[in-house]
């Protein structure tokens, strides 16, 4: 086997893990297509709140027991690539002082295990059985009893709850992030923060874009 040869089985091999890398999402085709944006020094940014039932229709993994999920979208000014990081982000609810980062796939993992683990599910179902009963003569009959049965189950008996849920939740949610590096094109994906909010009441996320720092409200 010549040198050739063997560098492109190598490089095959190479392939998946490569791919297997974060993608992100789909960036539309310019930040005004995104309910929020704004543009500073050429660079523009589009972003979007998730709604419970567009996050459950995105994600298998149950994001909504700890995230609000935001997508982000970079759209960089021409020859001019782009840092990306996840550092330059930030999120608080309207009305509030408390500001908050992203958190890594890995962290929003280990809170989804977290929860799963002490769960309990209380299962009320109905339940008909035969019931015996003497009369006052000495006779006995038998009757119908109706009534609800209850199961709990154990705390670490969900989904999401082993070792290896975690380690599938965090490739998803990892694929599915907002990809950090130098981008030359445009680039987007999800950002995951730590929060809860009332329905009406819309977030603000910040960003710096080349040192200039942008405000978005996202309803």
């Amino acid at each position: 086997m010549n040198r050739k040869i063997l560098l492109g089985l190598v490089w095959l091999a190479a392939a998946p893990v490569i791919a297997s890398g974060p993608r992100g999402t789909v960036p539309k085709a310019s930040a005004n297509r995104y309910p929020s944006h704004a543009e500073k020094g050429g660079v523009s940014v589009g972003a979007a709140l998730l709604t419970s039932d567009e996050v459950r229709k995105t994600f298998v993994s149950e994001v909504n027991r700890c995230c609000l999920v935001v997508e982000v979208a970079f759209y960089p000014a021409k020859d001019k690539p782009q840092a990306v990081s996840l550092d330059d982000f930030s999120a608080r609810v309207t009305g509030t002082e408390t500001a908050v980062k992203p958190s890594s796939a890995t962290v929003v993992a280990a809170s989804i295990q977290k929860s799963a683990e002490s769960r309990r599910d209380i299962t009320v179902s109905p339940s008909v059985g035969i019931g015996y009963e003497s009369g006052p003569y000495g006779g006995h009959g038998t009757y119908k009893a109706v009534g609800v049965a209850v199961q709990v189950s154990e705390p670490g008996s969900h989904s999401g709850s082993s070792e290896r849920d975690r380690d599938t939740m965090i490739t998803e949610l990892s694929e599915k992030g907002l990809p950090e590096g130098t981008a030359s094109a445009p680039v987007s994906g999800y950002l995951y923060f730590p929060l809860t909010k009332k329905k009406e009441t819309p977030l603000q996320l910040d960003c710096v874009l080349n040192g200039n720092k942008v405000s978005l409200t996202l309803p």
